[in-house]
């Protein structure tokens, strides 16, 4: 029975006893007669529209959070419940390689979430398609001020944020200090310019055989981070084949071509899982890469671990870090889109970052909680500890630096075809870079 139905019906039956004694009287037939026509009341009042309550459901697809932080989620998700009765958040956990699939059927078929967690690069591809909220209109000032701008505009186009930042990922130095001895350098005092890490590593292979650094060379964000101009201010001309890239990649061919960095750098796409295999096997004394790795290396290779020490990621000219955010958008036509930004950003505000940098070693959007003491204590790994501050303080220099051009995938072939002909010794560097440029002068028409 509905819960606006009861007090009618209860009215309704005292009355019929009251005027209708009858009905009371203890006969079989009295008894069936009044039973029946109880129950033909009753169908009429279900059908006559007592007052219903429905509940809305909010649709929110996340990528590979569960099992790890379930609880985390569906405490953030009831928090959030008990301020908007009436309204049901249904979770959805997808793995990266299956959520860009399903998201494209949904959108065909017209039937979006309403909140969807995305990498920058995918986010970027849905905006350029018009499938996505520009969160500058439908996120107050206020709230858009609390998140670093170098992370607010991740996914900024054509001048426009169409993404909330979540959590993010920064580079620090993780070095093998007993390599570092062997070598004759002193592990107290890592490389802090990308010219001393250069030094360092050829010193390094000539003194012990092993590499001192391997790059997973991506070129575009390395040229940004060296403050390179990528493109022209109308984003519609390359500007990488001048001389300043040119000198650049000429660094990486001629570390190369000596065998300071390993042949297997050819191997873009899989040269930062191979650098991760060298350095858990003892055999490479540098390596660029998230504070979060450091908890694998404490599991798969203990001995390793005992001599691991962390740096901070040297800065180039252009004074910027490559921050890796995950982001929160809103498809432009999901149902119930004020709640859907309302829980964007309320899953990123202050409290509920901080919460989930402490579940797992990733860093906040928000400028707040990023500043919290937690992440400035050592906890119960001094080395896990100091990764976290080095990461945390970087923070207010670092960028998503994913440029959100269109023909991202063509714009990325050609960039590789030029490394690799540039490595392999097929093209020279510049002649490289500038058929590269010219193919995506085109790509931006």
């Amino acid at each position: 029975m509905r819960p606006g139905c009861s007090p009618l019906l209860a009215w309704f039956l005292r009355a019929l006893i009251r005027n209708n004694p009858a009905a009371m009287e203890k006969t079989f037939v009295h008894r069936l007669r009044f039973i029946t026509f109880f129950c033909l009341i009753v169908t009429l009042f279900l059908l006559s529209g007592c007052p219903r309550k429905s509940t809305k459901k909010l649709e929110v697809w996340t990528i590979s959070l569960q099992p790890l932080f379930t609880s985390y989620m569906n405490e953030v998700i009831h928090d959030w419940e008990k301020t908007h009765p009436g309204i049901q958040v249904d979770w959805v956990d997808l793995p990266l390689n299956a959520i860009q699939q399903k998201l494209i059927a949904a959108f065909a078929s017209d039937s979006p979430p309403s909140v969807v967690n995305l990498n920058t690069e995918m986010a970027f591809q849905l905006t350029e398609a018009g499938a996505l909220l520009n969160m500058d209109q439908f996120v107050r000032p206020e709230v858009r001020a609390l998140y670093f701008p170098g992370l607010w505009n991740a996914v900024n186009y054509q001048g426009s944020s169409y993404a909330i930042p979540w959590y993010v990922t920064t580079e620090v130095l993780i070095y093998n200090a007993d390599i570092f001895s062997k070598a004759g350098l002193d592990p107290n005092n890592p490389p802090t310019t990308w010219d001393e890490l250069v030094e360092d590593s050829k010193e390094i292979k000539d003194k012990t055989g092993l590499y001192g650094w391997f790059p997973a060379i991506k070129f575009i964000q390395d040229l940004e981070e060296q403050g390179i101009p990528v493109v022209d201010s109308e984003r519609r001309t390359a500007l990488f084949d001048q001389p300043e890239a040119v000198k650049r990649l000429a660094m990486y061919v001629d570390l190369f071509r000596n065998g300071t960095i390993p042949r297997e750098t050819l191997s873009l796409s899989k040269a930062y899982q191979q650098a991760v295999d060298l350095y858990q096997a003892g055999r490479l004394a540098v390596l660029q890469t998230g504070p979060q790795f450091l908890n694998r290396v404490r599991d798969s290779a203990p001995s390793v671990y005992s001599v691991t020490r962390v740096a901070p990621l040297p800065l180039g000219k252009g004074k910027v870090i490559g921050a890796a955010t995950m982001n929160l958008v809103v498809p432009r036509n999901a149902p119930l889109i004020p709640e859907a930004i309302d829980f964007a950003t309320f899953l990123t505000n202050d409290k509920n970052q901080l919460k989930f940098s402490q579940v797992v070693l990733v860093f906040p959007s928000t400028r707040k909680a990023s500043s919290d003491p937690f992440f400035k204590t050592q906890g119960a790994d001094p080395l896990i500890g100091e990764a976290r501050k080095i990461g945390a303080s970087e923070l207010r220099i670092a960028k998503d630096l994913t440029l959100g051009l269109k023909n991202s995938k063509a714009r990325n072939e050609a960039i590789r075809d030029a490394l690799e002909n540039a490595l392999m010794g097929r093209k020279s560097p510049y002649q490289a870079l500038h058929d590269a440029a010219l193919l995506w002068d085109k790509l931006l028409k």
